[in-house]
């Protein structure tokens, strides 16, 4: 993967888009499920059908359960 990408301790990856993609799409480029994580676009909670625009602020974390 070419683009920049920071992790974060708990799983938080924060990352700036290259190409317009859905939510959906970046989650598999990244190899992710998309079950377990949620993302964040511009601030905004995003579902994977979100179009996310070239140099977008992205961050990908961890859906968290509690019991």
């Amino acid at each position: 993967m070419s683009r920049p990408v920071t992790k974060h301790s708990g799983g938080l990856i924060r990352i700036v888009s290259e190409h317009r993609q859905t939510v959906a799409e970046l989650l598999q480029e990244l190899g992710l499920e998309e079950e377990f994580f949620a993302v964040i676009v511009n601030g905004k909670k995003a579902d994977l059908t979100n179009e996310i625009e070239t140099g977008t602020n992205v961050i990908v974390l961890p859906k968290i359960k509690g019991g």
